[in-house]
């Protein structure tokens, strides 16, 4: 995610949590941490290259070899072979949440984080129907930008809408059909939460993670699209997130 208001979301290795024992939905329930992340085998391997925009490679703390995910931590997308820019997503047995995203698209020590983690989506959805809209008040929207690992300004976002379609089957680029959920974001809201002045649409296939992503800019009445990623294309290849700052993470 962008999270900006006005201005427009050496390698260093992460250390690896603990092994934990995984978390399982109640019955009638899924993991979105199966549409956020690329299943296992495929994401230690492989990674989602660009039909027009950056790639996409993930990686996940901890990271057990399975396809049955943690009560907690956190994942990373890279948009880079080199490590960086990346966005950093933590989890736990209540919500997805957004943590992290880059600055500068070439300097891994500056980046944006939330002062509170912001959910994105309830952990458990019901199977086959939409995920409850999460409204964020601008009280939980304040972040800090970085530079050197250092907080150098803190600003307000506004609030936040956030919400998770139902699953539709979608021909993903060179995989085929794929379920897929959409995760819609829209902040700097007034205070009825209404007339929010900037979306992101995320699609995020089962087992896939993150293919497409559109960014919209209010204008008048209506959304307008403005910027568009298409990552749907499979390929081999993995990379380490560059992640110099224990604060970008931890």
């Amino acid at each position: 995610m962008k999270f900006a208001v006005i201005v427009f979301f050496t390698l260093a290795y992460p250390i690896l949590g603990q092994a934990q024992s995984t978390f399982a939905c109640p019955a009638g329930y899924e993991d979105m941490m199966n549409y956020f992340v690329m299943a296992y085998p495929a994401r230690v391997d492989s990674f989602m290259a660009p039909g027009n925009a950056n790639p996409l490679y993930t990686s996940i703390f901890p990271d057990d070899g399975t396809n049955n995910y943690a009560a907690s931590g956190y994942f990373v997308w890279t948009k880079s072979p080199v490590g960086y820019p990346w966005d950093i997503k933590t989890f736990d047995t209540k919500y997805v949440y957004d943590r992290t995203t880059e600055l500068s698209w070439t300097d891994p020590t500056t980046f944006k984080r939330f002062n509170n983690d912001l959910p994105m989506t309830r952990r458990c959805v019901h199977i086959g129907k939409a995920g409850a809209t999460i409204k964020v008040p601008a009280t939980n929207t304040n972040y800090q930008s970085f530079s050197q690992c250092q907080s150098t300004v803190t600003q307000p976002l506004g609030n936040v809408i956030n919400s998770t379609s139902a699953p539709t089957i979608v021909d993903v680029g060179s995989i085929g059909p794929v379920q897929t959920r959409y995760f819609t974001y829209e902040y700097t809201c007034d205070q009825n939460y209404g007339a929010c002045q900037y979306k992101e649409v995320f699609s995020l296939g089962y087992g896939v993670g993150l293919y497409d992503w559109k960014y919209y800019v209010r204008q008048g009445k209506k959304f307008v699209l403005t910027a568009e990623s298409v990552i749907d294309q499979e390929q081999g290849g993995q990379t380490t997130p560059s992640l110099p700052c224990v604060t970008s993470y931890q």
